[in-house]
């Protein structure tokens, strides 16, 4: 048979065979007949499965296409809908309609009306438009952050010139150490270490907090969910402007200082201290990504770092401080000292990575704590960074006033005879203004500042101090966001979930690691062994503590005062918190008593808030110099509890219910260790006993104690005079109130005793 196809004939009911042009014709159209049936199949497939996928997901009809701007990495980084161009999508008709649904349909099967989809399409415009990009795209994040640092690098090269490089940038290795190659910033630790890796993955999940708080923010706007694209306006009575209204920041970021009066930077104002060049220098680039640059200096001047600042770390800088400076090298600088505000300052509830300014022992502590799992830096200025600043009298002779003038301004007059501010010609030019130079014609403010002596750094050792350590942060922030860009497929949830598991694990290992023994050797042995309970307790039991000192936290909220009146450090009389119950100007005479400001007097057997007039006005006069800058000079104060001994006899009780409720006082958490440190004491020139009541008295038994009415039998004296209060068999742990929750600490004192003033700076509870 003809393998050509043949017809039949109906009409003469036989079949016959078509000529060969026919037979062509015929094969030509049975080939289309096939094409157009292929179609039809493959089409009605793909109808099946794409209205199969539908009933599965719910979702609308909606076909949404990503613009070309929208990298991958951006779409993983958070679930934000991308509202499409309108050639950018088809809005299928469904059955029985004349025109398409209505587009305030939801992406996600809910109600998304009108009003909330223009308003959120408004806020995301104005997000983008505020900080010149989508912050939950990393893409965009490491564009905007990059761009704030090259103006800040670009201002800083202002002030260091030609030797901008030499200082403050290093190729391959730092102080003779390996640091993987490459160019980096100087200060604090080299790429690589467990230190760098711990502090980037601190600031990642810093960012992916903003971005989650992003979220979170848009998710309820008024009845809106601007992420799900769901929900309906519940009050259209609401100004336009406050609905669209963005957030100046989505986080804050805290870095904290404490230390002596160099840290605090007498003889400057305030404002030219190194944490405020450190604030200056990363604050950009929080910025531009979001978050909010806050930096505390809340060093004081003639302080130790323990027992007051150690014991009290969260309630004088905060319980939300990121990073954590100690810089009390001339005041405590003992390592066994050092080891206990780094225990203390780790367990601030925000746990902070530390860093230790000019410490000679830093580099030890750094490598202790590094091991135990903290994020844990040194920074100072040593002969590397040194030796790369011109001389401005090499072999003692000055150079002239041409080459002088030829050097960038951060430079000059700050190295003399290989010292930097050394004697005479850079310490005389050392402060950003004086008589001298207003004398010359220069235009600068606060010449009188006070306590401009030879151990407190002029402005531009500030500064450099600040460079050290805010562009090596830098460097490990851009290195963070660089990292989250190519986290691959992880959305920026799960992200910020496994970033905070490890952050805890390691945590976890901080506090179940030995305590670092060859540190605090035999230093603490009055606290028993390393692994006695009171031992464990005073470095890494929780705590709570009541300080007079001013600045710290716990005042400026007006916890210890259960005020309402809150604040900061303010230029003296402008003060918005708490400032205390009674000023003093100075002690009288021999027999110390105080001379009020005002009429009225503290009640006897109360402790009440001191504040030193003299210590504000300082031994020149705080208030002159404040008033002629005007600026913050000197903001801090040993302020203190007093109580007066008229009947011998004095009480006070802690915690109160503000400090409660702002630390989550649970009392099943606390050992029930009660510490006091008394006040420093002013000494009496013609006598042989203090004005005050110091530790010996109570050692002696002149003045006695009770906690919740049980006396206090004996006394362990540990960490500079820290008074651990201990009841019978010299037993540390005491037990609350049992209605209360509370304790109250009792004075009594005898007739010698009753002539002199009980001061208390601090009250603990461990």
């Amino acid at each position: 048979m003809s393998l050509n196809k043949v017809s039949k004939s109906h009409d003469e009911g036989e079949w016959s065979s078509n000529n060969t042009n026919q037979e062509e014709a015929s094969s030509a159209a049975r080939s289309r007949l096939l094409r157009i049936l292929l179609i039809f199949c493959l089409v009605a497939t793909c109808i099946y499965l794409l209205d199969a996928e539908e009933a599965d997901s719910e979702v609308a009809k909606l076909v949404v296409h990503k613009p070309d701007n929208v990298t991958t990495s951006s779409l993983r980084a958070s679930p934000v809908v991308v509202a499409p161009a309108d050639d950018d999508f088809e809005t299928p008709i469904s059955e029985g309609q004349d025109t398409p649904p209505s587009s305030s349909s939801s992406g996600s099967g809910g109600d998304f009306d009108t009003s909330c989809s223009d308003v959120c399409t408004k806020r995301e415009a104005n997000r983008k438009h505020k900080f010149g990009g989508d912050l939950l795209e990393f893409q965009d994040l490491v564009r905007l952050a990059e761009a704030a640092h090259d103006k800040v690098q670009s201002t800083i090269r202002e002030g260091y010139g030609e030797y901008f490089e030499q200082i403050f940038i290093v190729n391959g290795t730092t102080n003779g150490q390996e640091d993987g190659g490459g160019t980096h910033y100087r200060g604090m630790k080299p790429p690589g270490s467990p230190s760098r890796e711990r502090m980037k993955r601190k600031l990642k999940i810093k960012v992916l907090k903003m971005m989650s708080s992003v979220k979170a923010t848009e998710s309820n706007v008024h009845g809106c969910d601007c992420v799900g694209k769901t929900g309906s306006m519940d009050d259209s009575g609401i100004d336009e402007d406050v609905l669209t209204a963005i957030p100046e920041f989505y986080e804050k970021y805290v870095f904290a200082n404490g230390g002596h009066s160099n840290a605090a930077g007498h003889g400057n104002m305030f404002s030219e201290a190194y944490t405020a060049v450190f604030g200056n220098d990363v604050r950009p680039i929080w910025e531009a990504i979001g978050i909010e640059m806050i930096d505390r200096n809340y060093a004081m001047g003639a302080m130790a770092a323990t027992p007051a600042m150690s014991t009290c770390t969260k309630e004088v800088f905060g319980t939300d401080v990121d990073f954590l400076a100690w810089n009390y090298g001339m005041t405590d600088g003992k390592i066994f000292s050092a080891a206990h505000y780094i225990y203390r300052g780790a367990l601030i509830p925000s746990r902070p990575a530390l860093v230790t300014i000019d410490a000679v022992i830093g580099e030890r502590l750094t490598k202790s704590f590094e091991e135990v799992g903290l994020a844990m830096f040194d920074s100072k200025v040593d002969k590397p960074v040194i030796q790369e600043f011109p001389d401005m009298t090499p072999d003692e002779i000055p150079i002239s006033d041409e080459e002088a003038k030829k050097l960038p301004p951060m430079v000059r007059d700050l190295k003399c005879n290989g010292r930097m501010e050394g004697k005479e010609h850079c310490f005389r030019n050392k402060w950003s203004c004086s008589e001298a130079m207003l004398e010359a014609g220069v235009d600068c403010i606060c010449p009188h500042v006070g306590k401009r002596s030879s151990w407190h750094m002029g402005y531009r050792m500030h500064v450099l101090h600040g460079h050290l350590i805010g562009l090596p942060f830098i460097e490990m922030l851009l290195e963070g966001l660089k990292e989250l860009e190519n986290t691959g497929t992880v959305d920026s949830d799960q992200l910020l979930a496994d970033l905070q598991k490890e952050e805890d694990a390691e945590f976890q290992q901080f506090m179940e690691s030995p305590l670092v023994a060859d540190i605090l050797a035999d230093n603490y042995d009055v606290l028993g062994k390393p692994t006695d309970p009171l031992y464990e307790t005073w470095f890494r039991g929780q705590s709570i503590c009541r300080t007079a000192f001013l600045p710290s936290q716990s005042r400026f909220l007006g916890l210890m005062t259960e005020s309402d009146k809150t604040g900061d450090i303010a230029i003296y009389t402008h003060e918005t918190y708490d400032t205390g119950d009674f000023y003093y100007s100075n002690r009288r005479g021999d027999d110390g008593n105080f001379t009020y400001v005002g009429d009225d007097r503290p009640p006897a057997g109360k402790f009440s808030l001191m504040a030193s007039t003299r210590e504000r006005a300082g031994f020149s006069n705080i208030t002159s110099w404040e008033e002629e800058c005007p600026a913050v000079v000197m903001p801090d104060y040993k302020d203190s509890f007093y109580a007066p001994l008229l009947d011998r006899k004095a009480s006070i009780t802690f915690p109160n219910k503000k400090e409660k409720e702002h630390y989550g006082y649970d009392p099943k958490l606390f050992k029930g260790v009660i510490a006091i440190i008394l006040a420093p004491s002013s000494k009496c020139k013609k006598c042989d006993h203090a004005f005050d009541l110091v530790v010996d008295d109570f050692l002696e038994g002149s003045a006695t104690m009770a906690v919740n009415s049980k006396p206090v039998k004996s006394i362990r004296r540990v960490s500079n005079g820290a008074m651990i209060l201990e009841g019978d068999n010299q037993n540390p742990f005491w037990e609350p109130n049992r209605q209360t929750e509370d304790y109250t600490i009792e004075f009594q004192v005898g007739p010698n005793a009753a002539l002199y003033h009980l001061r208390v700076a601090n009250i603990i509870l461990m």
